[in-house]
């Protein structure tokens, strides 16, 4: 199982694809946040905009790299949790997501599928549901 591709590929019955990954290291969710600086014209304004947007988002990058990832991999060595999500990309994004252990992730994986291909929003056994968005 890897993070970089589903799972398990899944339609529903409308012809909406679904991905169904599995993964144990689950990073914190970041907010992008709004640059301070307010849309202007002028090709000063723009080039200085710029700058500051490339060098938030390397800091960003460093920050998950550097602090959230060893984080995250730490506590999911001291866990028996897994998080198990669906995702659909068209026509607008959709994403569910369960939390389950080692012992049940394949039974949960296989109830999610099966939910999904059904057209109905899985609520497996030995599962908790903790977001749909």
């Amino acid at each position: 199982m890897s993070v970089f591709r589903p799972s398990a590929r899944v339609s529903d019955p409308h012809g909406r694809a679904w991905e169904i990954y599995v993964f144990r290291i689950l990073l914190p969710e970041r907010s992008a946040g709004d640059s301070p600086l307010e849309y202007q014209i002028d090709l000063f304004s723009q080039v200085i905009g710029g700058i500051f947007w490339l060098v938030r988002g390397v800091c960003s990058l460093l920050v998950r790299i550097l602090v959230d990832l060893p984080v995250a991999a730490v506590r999911a060595a001291r866990s028996d949790e897994w998080t198990i999500e669906a995702v659909s990309w068209a026509p607008f994004r959709q994403r569910y997501t369960w939390k389950t252990t080692r012992e049940h992730r394949g039974q949960v994986l296989a109830q999610v599928e099966g939910g999904l291909a059904r057209g109905e929003l899985p609520m497996p056994r030995n599962a908790q549901f903790v977001r749909g968005d």
